[in-house]
This record gives structure tokens, sequence and C-alpha cells, in this order.
């Protein structure tokens, strides 16, 4: 007989939450302990990956090819269609998982769909010119295995301690996750400013260490995380009919639904502000790649801010929570981000001021005394083929204006490159990855079965250090590869000059450091330094810009880590307080039903947020689409103050009650 969860608040009568979970059995607290380190597992994937990498990478990706600065938008679709999948299976699974025990084996399928489609999309890039696509596909999967893992793994939680630990539990589920996050956050930033490879490789060593990571601490959720106990089960008779039982059932929750008004008008509050927040969360990055013109390691900066603030805050709201209710907490985070929302349509970049400010310039052209020359570096060390696209018609006058003056071949578009690479040459990468991820991860599963201790920790972090190491020298990226420099003659300088006085219709700046032509530069109509570019709300960025930003002499990157400052603040702890709110107001016999109508309504959220961004960006701009956002949250937030915790409460426990008395009439027949 497979082991069970199983905890009732009986046992643990007058005892405090934390004291409740001190009393519990070795067992007991060894799976809820498993059960938090799920979280610090798959936090690689939604802080890393689905929060920082993935969507600026896309966003990137997609200019380039296009020409445009609309990544955020298509970024926005693209997450909107990878929820479709788990907001329509996401009811179903839930009654399925609450009638049969296979909790776990539904978690462990999800999971490893995850972590191959995680590994994989570190070779969108060197698919060359369709790499965006690759990247939006690869993506949809991973995001499908993540969050339809997520539905599963969050009905675990009331099986795991008593009803009145709920917010302990869940707080620090969330801090575990937040420090998990956090410290593979770290790594990934070393990668990407402490090495001189490859941008691409970067990526690649990103996508599979998170895949791995994902792996290796997930493990212990399976290890030491029982089936929780079903009072009744049902027989598995093949997918059709456990298909039909569980809409049967999907449609009878919502016919029944009046019996349990406060958990609806919850449900209600949460579609709204999940909206927001979790459009604000997934959408930042893209946003600062399109909007702001941020460097990747600007975008892992802020999620290592808003994790480290997000530690001691969550707690703290925990406290909050205690003292003065979990309603009062949550509605206080979400304020927090309603402010977030109107300060981020504000952000803007200074304006460029000639010389002083030449390594804000997207190309940048530095006199060489000696060789009485300019040498061309581009901004964040991208290269001229990450920046400008190579048949985009978005493109097309910068590149008709700038590129014809290099010596022939100067640029990577001959090479195989970013640039340049070809399916073949993607196809090659996946399964180099694939292979990658096996080994090392299948390894730190052999040194996990050992139960090693602290040798065992030290051995999984060499293996994982020897294997990038490994990586590296195979893809000859040991030493330092030498920096390309496209050098062009005064003369020529002159000329891409001149021709660019009828040519302002391109979304870049370049400029002239020293020599004859010193202090020259051009910032093209589209340019993110130009805040006003006909958007509704732009006067805001301009208001901000001229009132905050510029007296203090804050850039994008200063204001980017305000931004994670405040949202590390609110972040977990909307998440952890609307978790555990949700778990005190279901009942424990219909635990994974109904955290399956919330993973169902997050997802739709998810999904209708991130639409309603790419609507309003699409026909205004993204400073509008993170405005609107703002009254989603608002709307969902006086929801929330209007729920009556204590009856809904009180309704949950009377259909546990009937249910288990149902339950054992049926076992004493």
């Amino acid at each position: 007989m497979a082991e069970t969860a199983s905890t009732t608040s009986d046992d643990y009568a007058g005892l405090s939450a934390k004291q409740t979970i001190d009393a519990m059995s070795d067992d007991k607290k060894k799976a809820l302990k498993s059960w938090y380190f799920y979280d610090w597992a798959n936090q690689a994937y939604a802080l890393t990956v689905m929060t920082v990498i993935a969507p600026a990478l896309m966003a990137a990706l997609y200019n380039t090819a296009t020409g445009t600065q609309s990544g955020d938008s298509f970024y926005a679709w693209v997450l909107t269609f990878s929820m479709l999948f788990v907001v329509i299976t996401a009811p179903a699974l839930g009654v399925i998982a609450d009638k049969m025990p296979i909790k776990k084996k539904l978690l462990k399928w999800y999971t490893v769909v995850g972590i191959i489609f995680t590994a994989l999309m570190g070779a969108a890039p060197y698919f060359g010119s369709q790499g965006y696509l690759i990247l939006a596909l690869m993506y949809t999967i991973g995001t499908i295995g993540f969050t339809g893992g997520n539905v599963i793994y969050y009905s675990f939680m009331p099986y795991l301690a008593p009803r009145k630990c709920q917010d302990h539990v869940s707080t620090w589920g969330y801090a575990y996750g937040f420090i998990g996050g956090s410290m593979i956050l770290i790594f990934h930033l070393i990668v990407l400013l402490g090495f001189s490879w490859d941008t691409n490789f970067k990526m690649a060593i990103i996508f599979s260490t998170s895949a791995i990571w994902w792996w290796g601490f997930g493990l212990l959720m399976f290890k030491w995380t029982p089936e929780p106990e079903i009072p009744s089960s049902m027989e598995w008779k093949g997918l059709k009919d456990a298909t039909k039982v569980a809409y049967s059932q999907v449609y009878q929750t919502f016919k029944e639904i009046k019996r349990f008004k406060v958990l609806a008008f919850f449900l209600l509050a949460y579609l709204l502000f999940y909206d927001g927040v979790n459009t604000i969360a997934s959408m930042a990055s893209a946003f600062g790649e399109s909007v702001l013109r941020l460097d990747q390691s600007m975008n892992v900066l802020l999620l290592l801010t808003v994790n480290i603030v997000a530690i001691p805050m969550t707690i703290v709201f925990g406290k909050l929570a205690d003292i003065k209710g979990t309603k009062f907490a949550l509605m206080t985070a979400l304020m927090i981000y309603c402010f977030v929302a109107v300060v981020a349509a504000g952000f803007a970049p200074l304006e460029l001021e000639g010389e002083e400010d030449a390594d804000r310039y997207d190309f940048t052209f530095e006199w060489d005394e000696d060789a009485q020359v300019y040498e061309l570096t581009t901004l964040y060390d991208r290269g001229y083929e990450n920046w400008v696209g190579e048949t985009s018609a978005g493109d097309s006058e910068f590149r008709d204006n700038f590129q014809e003056y290099f010596p022939a071949n100067s640029t990577d578009y001959a090479k195989e490159s970013s640039g340049s690479s070809t399916i073949g040459t993607g196809l090659l990468v996946c399964l180099m990855l694939l292979a990658f991820v096996a080994i090392i991860g299948g390894s730190i599963a052999f040194i996990q079965s050992k139960e090693l201790g602290k040798l065992g920790v030290i051995l999984m972090v060499s293996i994982v250090g020897l294997g990038v190491l490994g990586a590296s020298m195979l893809a000859d990226q040991a030493e330092e590869d030498e920096v390309e420099m496209h050098n062009i003659s005064a003369a020529d300088g002159a000329q891409i000059f001149a021709n660019f006085d009828n040519a302002s219709d391109h979304r870049f700046s370049i400029i002239f450091v020293d020599g004859p032509l010193a202090g020259q530069d051009e910032i093209g109509d589209r340019h993110p330094t130009k805040v006003d570019q006909g958007g509704p709300v732009d006067a805001w960025a301009e208001i901000m810009r001229d009132n905050v930003w510029k007296p203090l002499n804050l850039g994008v990157s200063m204001q980017w880590i305000i931004l994670g400052m405040f949202v590390g603040v609110a972040m977990g702890s909307a998440g952890a307080q609307a978790r555990s709110m949700f778990s005190q107001l279901v009942p424990e016999t219909r635990t994974s039903e109904f955290f399956g109508f919330f993973g169902f309504l997050g997802k739709s959220a998810a999904m209708i947020g991130t639409f309603l961004y790419g609507i309003a960006s699409t026909t205004f701009d993204s400073r509008v689409a993170i405005l609107s956002i703002t009254v989603v949250i608002l709307a969902g937030t006086y929801l929330t103050s209007k729920v009556d915790l204590e009856e809904g409460i009180r309704v949950a426990e009377e259909e546990d009650a009937k249910n288990r008395a149902a339950a054992a009439a049926t076992e004493s027949n």
C-alpha cells in the first residue's frame, strides 16, 4: 500500500501554528520540508526563465528579426497562448487527482516536460533569424510543464499541516522559493558578468543549469512527500472514462458554487488582482528590453533585488497576517503593486548628452590615433548583428545608410554566428543541451540516492562546476574571444553621418568619440530616449523624467532597481497570503478539485492579463498597457475587502464533515 499523508486539526488542539509544526512527527516534518524544496527547485523556472531571461531574450530576438521595438507585445501573445492548455485541463486534472492517488504521478510528468524544454530553450539563439519562433514554441511547452505542475503541487498543502498552519506553511514555502531562486540567479549573474563567453553560449548555460536546478532539488519532493490520503478513490478505467468523470465533476462544481458563496467571491477577486500581479511580473523584463533597452544583467539584478527584499518581507507579511489577518496583509500588498504599476509607466531613459554618455549609445565610434581609424563598439557588446536585423524591413533605413561603409565581410552575417546560424546548428545544440542536462542531472540524482549529507552537497556543486567548465572547453569558450572591431576611415564615418541627416526613421543611436568627427551623434526618432513618440501617456514619462529621474540623475538601471525593491515588498506576500486565504476556504476532501479551479482562474488571469497587455500595447503602446493593469488590481483589491473569511471557513468545514461521514458509511457497507 502506498504511503499517504493526512493531518487533522484534532491532533494538535490548543497549539499555535509554530508549536503544531514543531510537534509533528519527523516523517511529517520531512514531508513538509521536501514540499518546500519543490518551490525552491522550480523557482529556477519561475524567476530565471519565466521572469528574467526568456521574456527579454524573446523580445530581443523578435526586435532584431523584425527591426521593431514590439518584442514585449509578441511575448505577451506567446505567454497568453502558453496558458491555454493549463486553463483547459487544470480543473479536470484536479478532479482526477481528488478521485485517484496520482497527484505525485501527475506532478512528475509535468516536471519532466518542464525540465526538458527549459534546457532546449538554450538552443533558440542558434537558429538564427527564426530563433524567436523556436524560443516561443519551447517556452510555451515549458510553461505548460511549470504552471500545470504548480496546480498539482499547491493541492498537497492542506494535507501536510492542519488548517490553522496554512499561513505558516504558505509563507515558508514562498520563503524557500525566494531563497532558492536567489541562489540560482546569483550564479546566472556571475555567468553573464564574470565570463567572456559568447552571448549565445551564456544563454545555453543559463537555461541548462536552470533545468538541472529544478531536477536536482525537485527530486526531494518525490522522495519524501507521500501521496495525500483520499477518503474514497475511483478505479482507473482509462483516460476516456476518467476525463468524462472529471468534466462531469467540474460541471457539478459550477452548479454547486452557490453553496460556496464566499469562496466564489474570493475567486472572482483573485481572478482580477492576480491578473495584474502576474502581468507585471511576467512582462517586466520584456518591457525593459523593448521600452527601456536594458541589458540582460539588469533584469537579473532586478530579480535579485526583488528576492533579497522579498525573503524577509514574506516573513514580515506573514506576521502581519497573524496580527491583522490574512485579508489585511493581502490588500496591503496589492496596493503596493498598484503604486509599482503607476511608477513603472513613468520610467524613461535619460536623454543622451554626447561624448559623456558614449557608453549609452547603441553604436560608438572611438578614434584610434595610432591607426587613424574609427573603431566600432556596440551597446552591451551585443555586436552589430544582434542589434540590426539582417533582412528586416524595420531596420532597412538604418542598415542601408550604415552597413555599406564597412569593409567587405566585416559583419558576422557571412559567418557561422548568431546572425546566420542554421536549423542544423540549432538542432545539434538541442541534442548537446539534452545530453549535458541528462549527464549532470543523472549524476546529481545518483548522489542524492546515497544520502551523503554535506559531502553530497559538495559533490553536486563540483559536478555542476566541472560540467560547465567542460562544456565551455568543448565549445571553445575557455579562452577570451577577441572582440572583432569594425574599423572605418574618418571619410567613411563622415559619409555615414551625412547620410543620417535625411534618415531618422530608425531605432538606434550612433556617436563619434574623439578624432575628426568628435562629438557628432545621430539619434533615431524611434530610439527609447525619444520619449514623446505619440503615445497617449508619453506626457507622464516626460513629467517623471524631468521632475524625478533627471534631477536625481537616476538612469534606467537605478529606476529598475527601485522597481525591484517595491515589488520585493509585495511579491511574495501577495502570493503567499492569496494561497493561504484560498486554502482556508476550500474543503480538504475536495482540495485538488478546488485547487484545480484556483489554478484554472490563476492561469486564466495570467492569460487574460497578458492578452489585455498585448491588446493595449498593440493599439496604443507599452506604457498604456502597464497603466491599464492598475485598474484591474484595484478592482480585485476592492472585492477582496468584501470576503467574509470566517463564514467561508465554516462552510468548508461543514462540507468536509459531510464527505468524511459519507466515506465512512461507504466503507462500513
